[in-house]
């Protein structure tokens, strides 16, 4: 609502359109303003599964900032910017790319094939790397530099992280088809998709425990949540080469992150649903661990014989290897597809309106692979020890 405002005000005030008749300050000013409004307005469209309401960069008469070696020479000399405003150029291109993936793949993709969609996504994806590589090198955030200002560890940290949400989004649509081993040539995605949520997860632990600042910017509780959750859905789907004992991992550092972020309604919210999902995780991979016919083994028999004293962070007993069928698929009622259920994990919009408050818990209710009782009986308890 506030973006949108935004755009509105700045178009009815000619924000968008460059004028001779101010200072040279006032046009730069301009220029950083509108064309941040511009970038923010299609990310959050993009993010929240909607159309965004703008034209395309060259249908506003209204120059990119001028960044000394970055773009072409401006009309005055005392136009050019500090390279640090380079980050809204940037962005204005990564926003054009997301632009693409929002219509291509999301909106007018009806009526084209797996396949077709496949080629178009990676085709995308070879933007989003020519993107990555035309990075100016104080942005370049696939680079370590020990001697760089604040300021631009901040924004490369900013920028890595939309480009693995991006890539995510990029992703996401063939990753049931992936993880589901279908024939159609989807593997890869599913592999990146994974990867980038991996990736946005141990940046943002990262960052949470070396850069204090950075554990006030609440937004992160977005990019945990929708991580955490593509990495849920994996282990539950159980068709991932890597074993869910290293995937759990990561979904507990998401936890953690949003636990530390208490304060904020949203990350409570989010919070309390990735437990919920771990819990469903932990109880498909006992499932797993004994199929119907194997005799149930006490929870002391089990820490014995199966944990074997090896714990993990947080406590959790590294005992969850991959190499199990997927019995939750006979769990569900008679005649259910259980791949929607599993997919809305996953859907950004579904997410977002669970952490506002649109969706409660009770929505979102996870009981139907749960109607015999064979995984909910002593769930709490068990979980209680596992993460204790």
């Amino acid at each position: 609502m506030y973006c949108g405002q935004a755009v509105r005000t700045a178009l009815a005030i000619g924000l968008a359109s460059e004028s001779s008749s101010i200072s040279a300050d006032n046009r730069k000013v301009a220029r950083r303003t509108w064309w941040c409004i511009y970038s923010h307005e299609i990310d959050m469209s993009c993010s929240s599964g909607r159309r965004d309401s703008l034209g395309k960069p060259r249908n506003y008469q209204l120059p990119l900032p001028y960044i000394r070696n970055r773009s072409h020479r401006p009309p005055h000399e005392d136009e050019f910017e500090h390279k640090s405003v380079a980050m809204i150029n940037e962005m204005v291109y990564f926003a054009s790319i997301l632009r693409r993936i929002s219509k291509e793949l999301y909106h007018d993709s009806k009526g084209l094939t797996l396949v077709q969609k496949s080629t178009i996504a990676m085709e995308l994806d070879v933007l989003f790397d020519g993107w990555k590589a035309q990075l100016p090198e104080w942005l370049n955030f696939g680079k370590v530099s020990f001697r760089e200002e604040e300021w631009a560890a901040k924004q490369k940290l900013v920028l890595n992280l939309r480009y693995l949400n991006a890539k995510i989004l990029l992703h996401r649509p063939f990753l049931v088809v992936a993880m589901s081993k279908e024939q159609l040539q989807t593997t890869n995605h599913g592999e990146q998709c994974l990867n980038a949520a991996q990736e946005t997860i141990r940046i943002l632990y990262d960052a949470y425990a070396n850069r204090h600042y950075f554990r006030t910017w609440w937004y992160n509780s977005t990019y945990t949540l929708y991580a955490g959750m593509i990495v849920l859905y994996v282990i539950i789907l159980g068709h991932s080469a890597i074993c869910s004992k290293e995937l759990l991992k990561d979904v507990i550092k998401a936890q953690d992150i949003l636990h530390s972020m208490e304060e904020a309604t949203v990350a409570r919210r989010s919070a309390g649903l990735m437990r919920e999902g771990i819990e469903v995780a932990l109880a498909c991979i006992r499932q797993r661990q004994n199929p119907p016919g194997r005799p149930q083994e006490s929870r002391g028999n089990r820490v014995d014989d199966e944990y074997q004293g090896q714990v993990g962070m947080d406590g959790m007993p590294l005992n969850a290897e991959n190499d199990f069928s997927p019995p939750i698929w006979s769990h569900t009622t008679a005649g259910q597809d259980p791949i929607p259920l599993l997919a809305s994990w996953i859907d950004s919009n579904m997410l977002q309106d669970f952490t506002t408050g649109i969706s409660s818990m009770s929505e979102m209710d996870f009981s139907t692979y749960f109607s015999n009782g064979s995984y909910s009986d002593g769930l709490n308890d068990d979980l209680t020890y596992l993460l204790q």
